[in-house]
């Protein structure tokens, strides 16, 4: 019992000491120190994990360090008493007290970094909090969310779209910790404040969540769906689901699998529907899905995909409806509009692939249906449907590309991209493949300048990348013959771009 009470009041210790330190996290064009080799990291990451929720009623930023580097500096703040007179904060959900970016006497702006300590982080872990932001300038500020693994950061969110004039009003995000084993870790806040008086960035209510499933097959902890096709719903549908929910869907027995969304309405950023392309959360996770928002058709080439729905204890909703369709592989091989050819394709761009493909042969999936059996045709200006369109007036902007691989570019690549930029790429490779996108450089002005990618050839398409900043996203794989990358860019601020391979794949 005395060494309990010996340990634990030695981390309480460690933890009390760690603000007097600040190292600098150069944000951007350097890597972040991350402090690994500092005292804290004698502090065992698994205890540290226990600790890491606050929702700062205590009045102290514990066990969370301020690091920032200039004149604008994380401090709790209580809402009797505001740290800026003429730029007060909205009232908070639960408490008074939170953490809030404040700037010296002369307001100047910055940048203010609030880092966790080492921790362990499993697979399926969570980290919430709520955030307000304002700004005199439309997205003037931003808050940014970062994990760090070995002095590399990943984003995890970025958020200046809620940076009004007129903005005051908490509101809630949340995002999975991206780790598929345990893992040490830090997490990272960056907020930019700028130098007007009605300027504010502030956070409350951090909670790092674990889940409750194992990495395990889910067994007969699921609902098992192995028929062809059917329809299931959370629970009570269209009534409110529960508090506290836990639910889980494996389906089984595929070569594609097809979701149609009849209805879907939970708590944002609270209850949510992850779905996994495999039968453990240990999978690839593919969509994390929360809020009013009904979305598009799914259809994913999958031997088995697991669907998990957690409620929080408050604010329930109607849930969802979902109607699912297996395809099972065939006998006998079916006819299509177009046969894969007997041999491999040429390459239509030289290029050295970065990586080694396996020459074992990937699975036989349902075949794919195109709507068109011409052959593909390469042109540099804009295909002649809705989609393209545009009033850009940049002739090297986006087009239709096909073949079975090749490079695209933002324009000016390596060069900075322009401002005002709407580019849209129709990728296509032959009818009976799948296209693989992978990025092989990504630079472009964090917040602002986006690369979306759809699956298929519209923006009504299923969204399944959304990408801005530094870090390299990760390899896009598509359900069909098509995908619609767009790039879009602000009227200020640009970089160096980016360069992506496309590539026909089985």
């Amino acid at each position: 019992m005395r060494a309990t009470l010996i340990c634990w009041l030695l981390l309480a210790s460690l933890l009390a000491n760690v603000g007097a330190r600040s190292p600098v996290l150069p944000k951007f064009d350097v890597d972040i120190i991350t402090s690994l080799d500092s005292e804290d990291a004698k502090v065992d990451p698994k205890l540290v994990r226990t600790l890491l929720d606050n929702n700062f009623e205590s009045g102290t930023l514990s066990p969370w360090y301020d690091e920032s580097p200039g004149y604008v500096n994380w401090r709790v703040e209580n809402l009797a008493s505001p740290s800026e007179a003429n730029s007060t904060a909205p009232k908070p959900a639960t408490g008074s007290q939170y953490v809030r970016a404040t700037r010296n006497a002369d307001l100047a702006s910055g940048l203010a970094i609030l880092r966790s300590p080492t921790f362990t982080a499993s697979p399926g872990d969570r980290v919430s909090f709520d955030f307000w932001i304002r700004s005199k300038r439309p997205e003037g500020n931003n808050l940014e969310l970062v994990w760090v693994v070995d002095r590399t950061e990943q984003q995890l969110v970025s958020l200046s779209q809620f940076s009004t004039l007129s903005n005051y009003e908490w509101r809630t995000q949340s995002a999975v910790i991206p780790v598929d084993v345990p893992t040490e870790g830090v997490l990272v806040f960056y907020g930019y404040c700028g130098s007007n008086y009605e300027d504010a960035v502030a956070i409350d209510n951090i909670f790092v969540e674990s889940s409750t499933y194992t990495t395990q097959a889910p067994a007969s902890d699921c609902i098992v769906l192995s028929a062809s096709f059917g329809t299931f719903t959370s629970p009570n549908y269209p009534s409110s689901y529960p508090e506290n929910a836990n639910v889980c869907w494996l389906i089984t027995g595929a070569y594609s699998i097809t979701l149609q969304f009849n209805n879907f309405e939970t708590e944002t950023g609270k209850d949510t529907l992850k779905i996994y392309l495999g039968p453990t959360i240990s999978s690839e996770l593919f969509a994390d899905l929360s809020g009013s928002y009904i979305p598009n058709q799914i259809t994913k080439y999958t031997e088995s995909m697991l669907l998990v729905f957690t409620s929080d204890s408050a604010n329930s909703y109607a849930g969802f409806s979902i109607t699912y369709q297996i395809v099972r592989q065939s006998t006998t091989s079916p006819s299509t509009t177009s046969s894969p050819p007997t041999t491999d394709p040429p390459t239509t761009t030289p290029y050295t692939t970065p990586y080694t493909i396996s020459s074992t042969k990937a699975p036989t999936y349902a075949p794919i249906i195109c709507e068109t059996t011409t052959e593909f045709q390469t042109t540099t200006g804009f295909p002649t449907t809705t989609e393209f369109q545009t009033s850009t007036e940049h002739s090297s902007c986006g087009g239709l590309i096909s073949g079975y691989s090749g490079i695209i570019n933002s324009p000016n690549y390596p060069y900075e991209y322009e401002n005002n930029l709407d580019c849209r790429y129709l990728i296509q490779v032959p009818c009976g493949y799948r296209v693989r996108l992978y990025f092989n450089s990504f630079n472009t002005e964090s917040g602002y300048d986006f690369v979306n990618v759809h699956d298929g050839p519209s923006t009504s398409n299923y969204l399944i990348l959304r990408a801005s900043g530094t870090t390299r996203p990760s390899t896009v794989y598509s359900s069909s013959n098509e995908i619609l990358l767009r790039f879009t860019t602000d009227s200020s601020g640009t970089r160096s771009g980016w360069q992506a391979t496309f590539e026909y794949y089985y």
